[in-house]
C-alpha cells in the first residue's frame, strides 16, 4: 500500500506543471477564464501568466492549443481522460522509483481506451477526435516543461 502512495506522489510530481496547462485550457474553454483579474485590494493579477507557469512567450502556442481543444469540442470527459493519461504517463524515463509500473501502465491503457470508446460514442461527426487529443499531450508537456525550466531558472538563478 505505502509503494502503490510513492508510486501517486512520483507521479504526481512529474505531471503537476502538465495538469496545471491543461487546468487552465478547460477553465479558458468552459469557464471563460479570464487573462486577468482585479482582486480586492485593486491589484491586477495575470491568469493568463499563470497558466503559461510565468512564460509570456508561449501565449500564441497556448492559444493555438486552445483553438484546437475548441475545434474539437472538448469537453469535461475529455478533460477528465486527459487529465488522467498526463498522470499515468507510461514514459517512465521521467519518473524514477516507480514500483508498480505494470499497475501505472495498465491504468494508462485503461483510460485510453475509455477515451477512445467515449469520443467514438458521444462525438461521431468530429472526424479522429481520439488521436488529435492524443496528440495535444505532447504540446501540453513541451509548454509545461518550458514553463517549469522558466521557474527553475527564475527561482533558482
Amino acid at each position: 500500500m505505502c509503494q502503490w502512495v510513492d508510486d501517486q506522489m512520483k507521479l504526481l510530481q512529474n505531471s503537476w506543471s502538465d495538469m496545471l496547462v491543461l487546468d487552465h485550457l478547460h477553465h479558458r474553454i468552459h469557464n471563460s477564464l479570464p487573462d486577468e483579474t482585479t482582486l480586492h485590494n485593486g491589484q491586477k493579477f495575470d491568469l493568463l501568466g499563470l497558466g503559461l507557469l510565468g512564460v509570456p512567450q508561449l501565449s500564441d502556442h497556448f492559444n493555438e492549443l486552445q483553438n484546437k481543444l475548441q475545434e474539437l469540442k472538448f469537453d469535461v470527459g475529455d478533460y477528465i481522460c486527459m487529465k488522467f493519461l498526463l498522470l499515468l504517463n507510461p514514459d517512465f524515463a521521467e519518473v524514477r522509483g516507480i514500483t508498480n509500473r505494470k499497475t501505472v501502465l495498465e491504468g494508462y491503457e485503461n483510460v485510453q481506451a475509455a477515451l477512445l470508446d467515449y469520443t467514438l460514442t458521444c462525438y461521431p461527426s468530429v472526424t479522429d477526435k481520439f488521436s488529435k487529443l492524443l496528440s495535444i499531450i505532447p504540446e501540453i508537456h513541451t509548454m509545461a516543461a518550458r514553463g517549469e525550466e522558466h521557474l527553475y531558472d527564475k527561482h533558482y538563478w
